[in-house]
């Protein structure tokens, strides 16, 4: 892939999330114009159950822009089945990095009274189960090769690893956030793109996509698990207010 297929592969990923998608129904004009991030519950629950299933729409949306981009090479971009270490290297590098990265997001909540305030309005709230481990799973095989790809053909032409891991960090952070007004704040974003900064990493470290593939896995998996077991102990307290 060329520099210029690069650059558009890599603002690909937020352009979709940011076009296709608006979680809340409300937007920046809404929280603007009544100076809040937290649209009335009927508003995004309306907009989230027509919305959650597109998830993968955008991941297919996500993995055509980047075949379209690299050609029938895009599988020979990025290394899935070579790889330079064993492995139970890639899969205990991948473990270790998923706990590390729970451990962050904790670390970030309790020190940032809005990130911690956000996870009450996750999306993660609603939904099946079934959808959301789907889009974990495939949805997450298709943000780590998008993170790849870039990565490794902006190293070919000349960029450093450490500028190259930044650049893609903050481009999913402004995916992650974008149209979910509750994750817009210096605690939400930051969270989002150190996240990304440790996936980067993992990738370079290893060589392969197994390792972050399985560290998002893991990480995306029990913090929705996690935010779902909040909520059901919210609501035998009593204290629900995101019915």
């Amino acid at each position: 892939m060329s520099e210029f297929a690069a650059w558009m592969a890599v603002l690909a990923y937020p352009a979709i999330f940011i076009l296709v998608f608006d979680w809340t129904g409300a937007g920046p004009r809404w929280a603007a114009k009544h100076k809040s991030f937290f649209p009335p519950a009927e508003i995004t629950l309306r907009q989230e159950k027509t919305g959650r299933p597109l998830l993968l729409v955008k991941f297919v949306l996500l993995l055509l822009v980047m075949r379209a981009l690299a050609g029938s090479g895009l599988w020979h971009v990025v290394p899935i089945a070579t790889h330079s270490r064993p492995w139970s290297v890639l899969i205990v590098a991948g473990t270790v990095g998923g706990v590390l990265m729970l451990a962050c997001r904790r670390g970030i909540s309790l020190l940032s009274p809005r990130a911690a305030e956000a996870e009450k309005h996750d999306y993660f709230l609603r939904g099946s189960v079934a959808l959301w481990l789907g889009v974990f799973c495939a949805g997450g095989f298709v943000e780590e090769l998008w993170r790849a790809v870039c990565i490794t053909t902006f190293q070919e032409n000349g960029y450093s690893a450490a500028s190259v891991i930044l650049l893609t960090s903050f481009c999913f952070g402004v995916a992650h956030v974008s149209g979910l007004p509750s994750r817009v704040s210096p605690g939400g974003v930051t969270a989002e793109m150190i996240i990304g900064v440790m996936l980067g990493a993992t990738f370079v470290w290893s060589g392969n996509i197994v390792a972050p593939y399985l560290a998002s896995v893991i990480y995306f998996t029990y913090s929705f698990f996690r935010v779902r077991g909040d909520l059901v102990h919210l609501r035998c307290c009593g204290r629900d207010d995101h019915r």
